[in-house]
């Protein structure tokens, strides 16, 4: 058995997924057909078709507006020419983002060479729009074409895809059952990272944050929060980054004391998160996110870290600030949890059973017991002002949730707050 992983990489997750295929000997190939801005370490530049597709892209995006139609046919040949060598040479193609090499076009083909067909949603690929915070000043009219653009694709996926991996909370849109991400995990496999010897608790803590969309994480109240504590006494120093190579984080966790990682969180544990914990550094994840959303998961699958609702978050940074036993336990217990629970090898291994069907029943979610309405990166205000604006233009049929009445029922509820006619 070869398994294709692609085509893009989110937060190093595929790139450490194929790692740990590597470890438990399953051959596998991860391929991504784009540049990550923030430069995860990549093990699939010596497939001589990408180094083709990568030199054109560079020329491409270096081009006048006519040439680059020409490298973009030329991209277009290259894309065929590797995806028909992945259909020869692999059994299992495990596509990440709801991504495809062919607007789906390609999925018919997969069936009928019998290949086994794996879709993983990390987030913002299914989420629905009206409850995603980075189209809360999107036109409504826009926003109701571009969720039943969203809706389709993921019908499309599920028409053809074997296996389906989502996380609930933002999984609102699927009709059948799908593999819950928290029981498979999100593999950890840093090479590049040193181990770095237990640090002496120092003077002045420091505290690290790094957001990837600053809006949506929340970042201008976790600054305004830390303002509060300085002026009640508090010392402490605050690394903030952005746009930056993961390369730059990885060496500012192996600094700091803890991490901020979001306020309006619908995860537990994501990536940055997850690198800080294997260093041992402790993370603080605002949200309105429950254990009940999440899908009741037994306690030993639940990251440690410190969550808290948006509005406590100055009192969550004071906690991690002041009790330095509570902080150092949280970061050793987040420690033993990626490093075993979520380690490339276990994960892969957990992928391995859901591909020789062999998981438990219990790995498998009903999206008819989907109740979060939150979304990600708004506050709860924002939110149900959005879902209340979204209503008013498109009325209950562009929510796309037919199937689930009761979960239309709980966002005609949630938007009734915004006032309702």
């Amino acid at each position: 058995m070869k398994i294709f992983i692609g085509l893009t990489d989110i937060a190093g997750y595929c790139s450490s997924l194929k790692r740990g295929f590597d470890e438990i000997g399953v051959e596998s190939i991860f391929v991504s057909l784009y540049r990550h801005p923030f430069q995860y370490r990549r093990d699939d530049d010596n497939e001589p078709i990408l180094k083709a597709m990568y030199r054109l892209q560079e020329n491409r995006d270096r081009s006048t507006s006519i040439v680059a139609l020409m490298y973009n046919s030329l991209l277009l040949v290259l894309r065929f020419c590797l995806f028909i060598k992945m259909l020869i040479s692999c059994d299992v193609f495990l596509y990440c983002f709801m991504d495809s090499f062919f607007d789906y076009h390609e999925l018919p083909v997969l069936k009928l060479f019998r290949k086994k067909i794996i879709y993983l949603f990390l987030g913002s690929d299914s989420r629905p729009l009206y409850i995603n915070g980075k189209f809360l000043d999107l036109p409504v009219e826009e926003l109701i074409d571009r969720t039943s653009i969203q809706k389709q694709k993921i019908s499309k996926i599920e028409k053809y895809a074997d296996i389906i991996i989502n996380h609930p909370p933002s999984a609102h849109y699927h009709e059948r059952r799908f593999v819950q991400f928290m029981r498979l995990g999100f593999p950890l496999s840093c090479p590049e990272i040193k181990e770095v010897k237990p640090q002496a608790t120092r003077r002045i803590p420091r505290i690290l944050h790094a957001p990837s969309v600053a809006k949506g994480k929340g970042t201008d109240r976790i600054v305004a929060a830390l303002e509060i504590l300085r002026s009640k006494g508090h010392c402490f120093e605050y690394v903030e980054i952005q746009g930056k190579p993961n390369s730059v984080v990885i060496d500012e966790l192996s600094r700091c004391d803890f991490v901020v990682d979001e306020l309006y969180s619908d995860a537990v544990m994501a990536g940055f998160a997850a690198e800080a914990a294997f260093f041992g550094k402790p993370a603080i994840v605002g949200g309105y996110v429950t254990d009940r959303d999440l899908g009741d998961l037994p306690d030993g699958l639940l990251p440690p870290v410190h969550r808290c609702l948006p509005e406590q978050i100055e009192d969550a940074i004071d906690k991690l600030l002041t009790d330095v036993p509570y902080r150092q336990d949280l970061g050793r217990r987040a420690q033993e949890f990626v490093k075993q629970t979520w380690s490339s090898r276990e994960v892969a291994e957990r992928y391995l059973r859901i591909i020789q069907g062999s998981a438990p029943p219990d790995w498998s979610y009903d999206p008819a017991e989907i109740r979060y309405l939150h979304g990600w990166g708004l506050t709860e205000l924002q939110a149900r002002t959005l879902v209340h604006r979204y209503l008013d233009a498109g009325g209950v049929s562009a929510l796309h949730l037919a199937d689930k009445p009761r979960l239309v029922e709980r966002f005609r509820e949630f938007s009734c707050e915004q006032g309702c006619t």
